[in-house]
């Protein structure tokens, strides 16, 4: 029978040739447990991975509505529209739209709305309510009795149509006396 001198804990140990095969045949088995071990832990540090940047996401509102403003100026008023730049269908988002004029108002104020836009949203509400609501084309048109002071502030509580999977160009536009005297365009994405 073949002997060998095999280090087991640190002492060396006369075993025979069966006993080294034993040791073979325990040694793939711990190859395999290790294995086992190894993908059980990499695929748990994936999930907590995945999990931490999940989250992350969440807090830096890359999946929730972003909002941006855009403004245009002209015959003394400045109209400033803040409008989601992203959003997701089904999600509360806001759209409100100011008015500001240099000497305040001493008539009514008419907001064109592009009616396009308008259909990507399940509307809410819009306040103040418009004293009179006309359509001009593609435009849904607000029309406002002069509020006090020298800001109309219009908010068009909305969520996003859950059946809008890209998104759209919009518009307002700002009437005095039947004239466009200040336009913004912008644009919402959605996504999915």
């Amino acid at each position: 029978m073949l002997r060998h001198v095999v280090s087991i804990g640190g002492a060396g140990k006369d075993v025979s040739a069966s006993t080294i095969d034993h040791l073979r045949a325990r040694s793939h088995e711990e190859v395999r447990v290790q294995r086992i071990v190894y993908s059980t832990m990499t695929a748990l540090l994936t999930l907590v991975v995945g999990l931490a940047v999940t989250d992350a996401l969440k807090l830096t509102n890359v999946y929730g509505v972003r909002t941006t403003d855009a403004s245009a100026t002209g015959g003394g008023y400045t109209l400033v529209v803040d409008h989601a730049s992203v959003t997701r269908p089904g999600l509360a988002t806001p759209f409100r739209i100011e008015v500001r004029a240099d000497a305040g108002f001493d008539q009514p104020i008419t907001l064109g709305v592009d009616r396009h836009y308008l259909a990507m949203w399940d509307e809410n509400g819009l306040s103040p309510a418009p004293a009179e609501e006309t359509v001009r084309g593609e435009w849904a048109d607000w029309t406002f009795d002069p509020p006090d002071g020298d800001v109309l502030l219009v908010s068009f509580d909305a969520r996003a149509e859950p059946g809008v999977q890209s998104g759209r160009d919009g518009a307002v536009q700002l009437l005095i006396d039947g004239d466009v005297v200040a336009e913004v365009g912008f644009h919402t994405r959605v996504m999915p």
